[in-house]
């Protein structure tokens, strides 16, 4: 599994469709998680939301294949491709709730505000990822980890890989660009001893 995270986007919407575009398409994530919400979230939801009216996206290709002009044809791979969006996208829960995936054997909880996480929930977890730091972080302590992309606007993401080639989870900070700026393994709850070579 492949999680993907995007840090508060404010009211950016072209880089919260860029970084939505990145991780969905290029880096073809099973899941995006949204680590806050705000005006650049809700623009993006409504552009890419089909009308109720509309016909469904399988007629409207069916329609344009053989006889649609190329701004018809635009129009119909634009909601092919935010139907493809919205259905990878998940918005972090607001405070006080929290949000838990398990990625092979590490539990990795998500917040949206860090003042949320309690002793349990960092007992409990090998990864604390959150959406309210000023820049992208991490953190280690021990065996578990802390993790938040910063705002958008600083130009880093989020990528949590269990189907990594070294083997293992791993958490990567991206840019904007993908590039990858850093790469840390996750370490399991059976990993008690460690050997260096």
């Amino acid at each position: 599994m492949r999680l993907g995270f995007i840090g508060p986007a404010k009211n950016d919407v072209a880089a919260l469709e860029q970084a939505a575009e990145l991780l969905i398409c290029n880096l073809e994530v099973d899941t995006v998680i949204y680590l806050g919400e705000d005006q650049a979230l809700r623009e993006f939801m409504a552009k890419h939301e089909s009308d109720a009216g509309d016909s469904s996206l399988e007629q409207q290709v069916a329609e344009v294949a053989g006889r649609g002009t190329s701004d018809q044809i635009e129009e119909v791979l634009r909601k092919l491709r935010g139907a493809r969006y919205l259905g990878k996208l998940r918005v972090a829960p607001p405070p006080p709730r929290r949000a838990m995936e398990m990625l092979d054997d590490r539990i990795a909880l998500i917040v949206r505000h860090k003042s949320t996480i309690g002793e349990e929930d960092v007992i409990n977890s090998n990864i604390v990822v959150y959406g309210d730091g000023h820049e992208l972080m991490f953190k280690r302590f021990g065996p578990r980890c802390f993790f938040c992309p910063g705002p958008l606007e600083t130009g880093h993401l989020g990528l949590l890989d269990d189907q990594s080639e070294t083997g293992g989870v791993i958490l990567e900070a991206i840019t904007l660009s993908g590039e990858v700026s850093w790469s840390e393994p996750i370490q399991g709850r059976g990993a008690k001893v460690m050997v260096a070579p």
